[in-house]
């Protein structure tokens, strides 16, 4: 069973487990009102590879049929969720949308990464006074994508690991972090899929980088960020459950993110101001691109990323097969034996760097 259908699941039927205080990466206890609340960690036995048997390894499961995307499928949806859907549309001009904006220690160190004679001790002092930042910097240099030899417990030696770009990314990070906290116990279960999946497009858009052109840290930012419209729609659904109480479902949060997601997004991408090539894949990467468009290698890597998440559960579950799909073709990985090996270390070092990042 993948990840996905244990979260419905569990949705589904709530969860008796008491939460552990001293766990950060555990889901919210079950709200008030008695709404069922997954839980997010998986079961001890996931480990991304397939259950089924040894021949059916995770990038080909038993029943594989898709190449491609499937067309997204509207499901029926209530009273309030239709209501919601139309608020949600009729602001993809940003009318009347209250845009988040960058949180003020983010802000000020992505200014100074702006600058190419940039003193990394003058971003050590501002990253210090946010407790929260600092650690996650401390975290990201001795994560599984940075670490060393020796183990960083100050600031300065693990922002000199990281270098601009990874610190760049990871501000961006803790800002999607910062807007998508907050909330009721089961509008922060939605945060906490759309933060993980974010995550796990970033390591994979990484890992992936080793048999593309791209920069490794500009294949992170493009993974963690090219959904970022997602953070519109959650913020949509909690002021509709504050105004109205209308819990939204899974499902229903899932479709509405895929048809708004990438309008949301370039409106983020101006308020942001993100770098012009992000913006533009934020704004378009679901369309198979042409054989001559300049950001075919970067729009092909997230789609297979995205492939890539379905399959290890991080997105609803389809049934691909990775290898024959038109991403993995036309990047030229389908019959490279060093990307098979690469594909069955990788659930384990993407569920590392969630779990750590």
């Amino acid at each position: 069973m993948g990840l996905w259908n244990w979260i419905v699941g569990n949705v589904a039927k709530g969860s008796d487990d008491a939460p552990n205080p001293d766990r950060t990466d555990q889901a919210p206890d079950s709200p008030s009102n008695g709404a069922a609340v997954a839980t997010l960690e998986p079961p001890s036995d996931m480990d991304g590879s397939s259950a089924e048997s040894p021949e059916s390894p995770w990038w080909a499961p038993q029943g594989a049929t898709l190449s491609e995307p499937p067309p997204v499928v509207r499901p029926d949806l209530s009273t309030e969720a239709r209501a919601l859907e139309n608020s949600l549309v009729s602001q993809f001009d940003g009318h009347n949308l209250d845009l988040p904006p960058l949180p003020r220690v983010p802000e000020r160190v992505l200014q100074h990464l702006h600058d190419p004679q940039c003193e990394f001790a003058r971003v050590a002092d501002d990253i210090a006074e946010d407790q929260v930042i600092a650690a996650a910097v401390l975290r990201m240099a001795n994560s599984p994508l940075y670490r060393g030899v020796e183990k960083m417990t100050t600031l300065k030696p693990a922002i000199s690991r990281l270098g601009a770009n990874a610190l760049r990314a990871l501000m961006l990070n803790q800002s999607m972090r910062v807007v998508t906290a907050g909330g009721s116990e089961g509008d922060k279960v939605l945060a906490e899929i759309a933060w993980r999946r974010s995550l796990a497009g970033a390591a994979i858009m990484r890992g992936l980088s080793a048999f593309t052109s791209l920069n490794d840290d500009e294949a992170f930012l493009i993974g963690l960020l090219h959904d970022i419209g997602n953070v519109i729609v959650l913020r949509e659904v909690r002021k509709q459950h504050r105004h109205v109480g209308y819990q939204i479902d899974i499902d229903t949060f899932e479709y509405l993110c895929s048809e708004c997601h990438q309008e949301f997004g370039e409106l983020i991408a101006d308020a942001w101001s993100l770098p012009a090539k992000l913006k533009v894949i934020v704004t378009d990467h679901h369309t198979h691109p042409e054989p001559d468009d300049p950001l075919r290698t970067e729009r092909l890597q997230v789609q297979l990323t995205d492939i890539i998440c379905a399959l290890l559960g991080y997105a609803p579950e389809a049934p691909y097969d990775l290898l024959a799909t038109r991403a993995a073709i036309d990047l030229g990985l389908a019959e490279r034996e060093d990307f098979t090996t690469f594909l069955s270390r990788l659930p384990g070092e993407v569920d590392e760097t969630v779990m750590h990042l």
